[in-house]
């Protein structure tokens, strides 16, 4: 079963699949294997943490709750323990005047005041004292006889307690009709008269105290019944924040007793989905894509191109084999079984290629016959150069002595010298660009004798250019034709600019002139012709200048120079040429 398995199926496969059924059983497997354990560890620890931020917020709320009510108890505590102001109470007053007078003058310069005022909550005290009027800080008994927590507080033995309750028709409509009580019985001082000391919370004032508690959940504040606060917008009914504890285990809740009544405190966090944890934990599970997946994918990637595109480097070498000879592998990377096999290939490429040579040696002795042949051509038209500059020179000394007479035939003449002796020291087919550009530069001055204004010129030769070696006489064959159909043929002042750089891989000469110019069809002829040239085009060619140039430089640089022409009537012309660094030699 596994020889059939191994040889019908796997066989079968390419390297890319079998590559890819690698991946999936090796790698996605146990890394989705891993990952859903990583996930439900996180989902299980998002249970625990929210379960923590709702135990904390309960606390949070209970303690805020303490302490207020606490602090209630401790001003209640000091009031009941005031004598004066239990006398004030206890005191029957014959005419309200008396009354009124002894509020003014021990009541609201005390202490009492002053406790009321600084706290933002309502404190009144309630007494069975007929002869008292009812104010701002005292009230009747008879007042609240209906009231719910009245009611509920007289029946009691507390001393103290905490109602709350829903006014249904206030007096005046206020947000504060959430009521929240704080009672206090004055026994401190035996008397006769009922005293009861009230703090009435306003709803506000709770809500801005539990607002400033920071929470990670949706709170739910009762007491009897009642909602006293709640940070959830929809604002649910009591009936159905009790019905919230279905919603386990995303809900915790606790109650506590405080001054004879109950307080619940509801803590609700979101329900916790799979899109929930992804949320709360992207980073993690962009950490968890990618380094389980992504990297592993990539690195899968990598090792699959590294084999195959080696074996397809090997396949196409081989399949080169039907031509003449075997091409060896340029660049073999690795140090692999594959690389090794390649380091083989190229062997046994030697060999073969080796045999192949002898078999072509005569073909390529009459090769290099016809090679020796067109050179000894060559040699002879750029015999054709030299008389042909001697002409232009010995004729712009005519011009001139006919114009000006003799007063600057000695320089001109200095100039011929330093061009015939560049031309007669020179030895062989290459000179430097550097020397080349002592030609033009002596050339261009003996023409602007010839035009005198109307002819100016700059060479600039990069310093790393100068030492290259290019076929003399070529480049000031450009330079000639620039001032004989560029310059001479308008009337205007003409400008000849020389370039020679470096452009990225490639050796850059430019020849420009600001001259008449050429026709945009003539110049793409020219530039045909001049990267197309041959020997046989120059023998049938009237004017072999330009051409001749071009065909030496092409001979030179292995048909790898390129020729261009930008041209435009009346504006100028510019013969671009660009070699490849590799083809480039400098003088030793």
């Amino acid at each position: 079963m596994a020889k059939l398995f191994k040889g019908r199926f796997l066989g079968r496969l390419k390297l890319s699949r079998k590559f890819l059924l690698i991946y999936i059983l090796c790698v996605i497997l146990p890394l989705v294997t891993t990952d859903v354990i990583l996930l439900r560890s996180i989902y299980e620890n998002e249970h625990t943490t929210q379960k923590n931020y709702r135990n904390t917020a309960i606390e949070a709320y209970a303690t805020y709750l303490r302490n207020s009510l606490e602090y209630d108890a401790t001003l209640s505590s000091a009031i009941d323990i005031n004598k004066s102001l239990n006398n004030f109470i206890n005191t029957w007053y014959p005419l309200p005047y008396d009354y009124y007078d002894k509020l003014v003058s021990n009541i609201t310069s005390s202490f009492f005041s002053t406790l009321s005022d600084l706290n933002q909550d309502r404190i009144v005290i309630y007494s069975d004292n007929p002869t008292m009027l009812s104010g701002n800080y005292f009230h009747n008994i008879e007042e609240i006889k209906n009231e719910k927590w009245y009611k509920r507080f007289s029946v009691s033995n507390l001393n103290e307690a905490v109602y709350t309750y829903y006014d249904t028709s206030p007096i005046i409509v206020t947000q504060d009709r959430n009521r929240f009580i704080y009672c206090h019985r004055m026994n401190n001082v035996k008397s006769s008269i009922e005293k009861i000391i009230t703090i009435e919370h306003k709803r506000s004032n709770i809500e801005k105290g539990l607002e400033e508690i920071p929470v990670n959940c949706t709170m739910y504040l009762c007491c009897d019944d009642y909602i006293i606060y709640t940070n959830d917008s929809e604002k649910l009914e009591y009936e159905e924040v009790v019905k919230l504890s279905e919603y386990e285990p995303y809900l915790t809740f606790k109650e506590f007793k405080m001054y004879g009544n109950t307080f619940k405190i509801y803590a609700l966090t979101e329900n916790l989905t799979v899109s929930n944890v992804i949320q709360n934990n992207i980073h993690v599970v962009i950490l968890l894509i990618l380094f389980t997946l992504i990297i592993p994918n990539i690195m899968m990637k990598l090792l699959e191109k590294s084999i195959t595109d080696r074996i397809s480097i090997l396949g196409k070498a081989f399949g080169e084999g039907s031509n003449e000879l075997f091409q060896p592998i340029e660049e073999i990377n690795g140090t692999d079984e594959i690389a090794a096999l390649m380091y083989d290939y190229n062997r046994i490429v030697d060999i073969n290629n080796e045999k192949t040579n002898t078999i072509y040696k005569d073909k390529l002795r009459e090769q290099e016959s016809d090679i020796a042949r067109k050179n000894a051509e060559l040699l002879a038209l750029q015999s054709q150069i030299n008389p042909h500059f001697l002409f232009n020179a010995l004729e712009s000394i005519r011009m001139h002595s006919i114009l000006k007479g003799e007063n600057e035939t000695a320089e001109m003449v200095q100039r011929l010298a330093v061009m015939e002796r560049q031309n007669v020291e020179w030895h062989g087919d290459a000179v430097t660009i550097e020397e080349e550009e002592e030609f033009i530069d002596a050339y261009l001055q003996l023409q602007s004798y010839r035009f005198g204004e109307r002819i100016s010129f700059e060479i600039d030769i990069a310093e790393d250019c100068k030492k290259i070696l290019i076929p003399k006489l070529t480049l000031v064959t450009f330079v000639e034709n620039a001032c004989v159909h560029g310059i001479e043929s308008k009337s205007a002042q003409g400008w000849i600019f020389v370039r020679v750089y470096k452009s990225g891989r490639k050796l850059v000469i430019e020849v420009e002139d600001t001259g008449d110019g050429m026709d945009e069809a003539d110049a793409m002829a020219l530039q045909y012709k001049m990267n197309g040239v041959t020997i046989d085009m120059i023998r049938n060619a009237k004017h072999v200048g330009i051409l001749n140039a071009c065909l030496r430089i092409k001979m030179m640089f292995r048909d790898r120079a390129e020729f261009t022409i930008e041209s435009e009537k009346g504006i100028g012309m510019s013969v671009i040429i660009t070699i490849p660094d590799d083809m480039i030699k400098t003088a030793d």
